[in-house]
């Protein structure tokens, strides 16, 4: 008799392990702990061996009779299932587990484009390793390189799937990266080292035309991203201008972000509404009214204090970073939210976005003092 979501929902703990059989020899394996996963017995060489197929909730009674029936072969699928009946199933599997919608359609659609047109059709256990490096380096032609190494990655996924479940006991997909060109290596942001805070402090103090040096300062006091900090428009700031809520749309996880603003970054501001005030921007280019400053203004204006190849915008973030993480004392997942960092545990993540918020006022407050004891340290040191 097959199992419906309501008995799967139902099954409790016992002292021991216990089973609830489906149909076609698909079980749900209930642990004393709690831990309920999707199995199958199955005969090897004459031994009986166990399939897993994934835990539920993660994979749901529909997905798991789904995998079941390609690793044994069902009525419908063939005796050994196609890649594309393969991929499907791993799909299954993999994008619930996915929370970003862009993430998913990507996943889908490089093996849509790429794999489907040349090995879709072709039972997984016939398919050759020429023809996956053919795939894979068709996909990186004109120069797509980063798009081609996802490629490799999810026909690998794929093959690794299968051989997990018994379909194949072997593939030729392992190591497919060797076939194309290396990565593109992402340097470091460039940032000065953190004795040198000071000096910077008071140079940028020192520039002389004003919106771009009230940006640097906020920059350095919030340590955003460039782009989030050039398009902060005033309907953002909350609680009377003691919070800056960044939405999802700037912000690089499409997540919304919240930045405590320190009583020296509401300071600046204050002095930017005296400037812009009358539009709906924050960051207001003074040449461009009704657009923001553009995206090199700030680079460009530490080129001209000296700092070419010695400090970057995104560099406030570097240094913002290695100083908390080394000398405040501070949390290290407090630290983490407030760079909107991912969390590599989505319910942590999903828990933290509302936690924290008390640490991080006092974070960003910490971080706005020390800026101003590194300024006034220099100012006392160079007379």
């Amino acid at each position: 008799m097959a199992l419906t979501v309501r008995q799967v929902d139902a099954a409790k703990p016992k002292d021991k392990p216990y089973k609830l059989g489906d149909s076609g020899g698909l079980y749900l394996y209930v642990a004393p702990t709690g831990l309920k996963s999707w199995r199958a017995n199955y005969q090897q060489a004459g031994r009986q061996r166990t399939r897993t197929y994934g835990r539920y909730p993660d994979m749901s009674l529909a997905q798991a009779r789904a995998v079941h029936s390609v690793a044994k072969g069902g009525e419908t699928v063939a005796a050994v299932p196609t890649f594309r009946a393969v991929a499907g199933q791993w799909l299954a599997a993999k994008l619930p587990s996915l929370s970003n919608h862009k993430h998913k359609i990507q996943v889908q659609s490089t093996l849509e484009r790429f794999a489907y047109p040349a090995i879709g059709d072709i039972p997984i256990d016939q398919i050759k390793r020429t023809a996956l490096a053919a795939i894979v380096q068709a996909a990186q032609e004109g120069g797509r390189i980063e798009t081609a190494h996802r490629v490799a990655g999810r026909i690998t996924a794929v093959f690794d799937y299968a051989q997990d479940l018994g379909i194949i006991e072997h593939h030729g997909a392992s190591g497919l990266v060797r076939v194309l060109q290396p990565r593109k290596v992402r340097r470091p942001m460039v940032s000065i080292p953190p004795e040198e805070t000071g000096r910077l402090m008071v140079l940028i103090d020192d520039y002389d035309e004003p919106v771009t040096r009230l940006g640097l300062q906020l920059l350095a006091l919030t340590f955003v991203r460039v782009g989030e900090l050039r398009g902060m428009r005033w309907d953002e700031l909350r609680e009377d201008g003691a919070v800056w809520v960044v939405p999802a749309e700037r912000m690089k996880l499409r997540l919304p972000h919240v930045v405590p603003l320190s009583r020296q970054a509401r300071a600046v501001i204050e002095q930017l509404r005296l400037l812009s005030g009358d539009g709906d921007l924050v960051m207001e280019s003074p040449v461009r009214r009704g657009h923001p400053l553009s995206e090199n203004t700030f680079l460009f204006a530490l080129y001209r204090l000296g700092y070419r190849g010695r400090m970057t915008a995104h560099g406030f973030r570097s240094l913002a970073s290695t100083v908390l993480n080394e000398r405040s004392g501070f949390d290290r997942d407090v630290i983490e939210r407030q760079l909107a960092h991912r969390e590599t545990d989505a319910v942590r993540a999903a828990y933290n976005r509302a936690q924290y918020l008390d640490q991080r006022r006092q974070l960003m407050q910490w971080w706005a003092d020390r800026l101003d004891q590194q300024r006034e340290a220099h100012r006392r040191a160079t007379g």
